[in-house]
């Protein structure tokens, strides 16, 4: 049996509730992604470095639209 997520609310996808994000979790949440995309190539992981590299680029990109 699948579920169609798109005719679910956005709150009851994976049962999180998306809640307004303010400019300081964003900034947190960019620091914090590029702090583990370091880690990963540290460790010699470049999938995942890659992928936290991808994470903090949309929360740089949505810092720069609240700028704007």
């Amino acid at each position: 049996m699948t579920v169609n997520h798109r005719k679910l609310p956005a709150h009851n996808r994976g049962g999180r509730i998306e809640a307004p994000r303010g400019r300081s979790d964003l900034q947190a949440r960019y620091e914090r992604t590029l702090i583990l995309a370091r880690g990963s190539e540290m460790t010699g992981d470049k999938v995942e470095a890659e992928r936290f590299c991808q994470q903090a680029d949309h929360y740089r990109r949505l810092l720069n639209n609240q700028a704007a």
